[in-house]
């Protein structure tokens, strides 16, 4: 999945496609997910082509077709397998009791970091920057935290 405007389509397809009630594609299923885990984004989605634009949302600015996309990337990550450093992270991270969602985002938010940095200095995908990332990243509990 990339960030272009055929993404843009599909995502926006699907989108539609939630909201009028009609079945989603296999194919299009893992863009439904996540569509499933942001209710949030619900009312972006009915703006149409204004969804792929940041947007308040909850008192955060969100750009929910960017969130969607790099949720889709992670997730296809997971179920491949491929790198084995997502898998491994993602599970490590829920072993030391972080939520689901927050495990997707943490990983997420190291993807999106590199991605986009490279990207705006023209610099290809670093995947030893984001191995290392991944491997340092670790939960705390904050109530755990709060209790000592």
């Amino acid at each position: 999945m990339q960030f272009d405007k055929e993404t843009q389509v599909r995502i926006l397809r699907v989108a539609a496609d939630r909201i009028d009630g009609r079945p989603v594609s296999e194919v299009d299923s893992r863009i439904a997910h996540v569509m499933d885990m942001h209710p949030e984004f619900e009312e972006a989605w009915k703006m149409g082509e204004m969804a792929v634009y940041p947007q308040e949302i909850n008192g955060q600015i969100v750009n929910p077709f960017v969130h969607t996309v790099l949720h889709v990337i992670i997730d296809t990550q997971l179920n491949d397998g491929n790198p084995e450093i997502v898998t491994l992270t993602y599970k490590r991270l829920l072993e030391e009791g972080m939520d689901v969602h927050d495990c997707l985002h943490a990983i997420i938010h190291s993807f999106g970091d590199i991605h986009f940095a490279n990207f705006r200095t023209g610099k290809p995908f670093d995947h030893l920057d984001y191995q290392s990332r991944l491997m340092s990243l670790s939960y705390v509990d904050k109530e755990e935290l709060d209790g000592e």
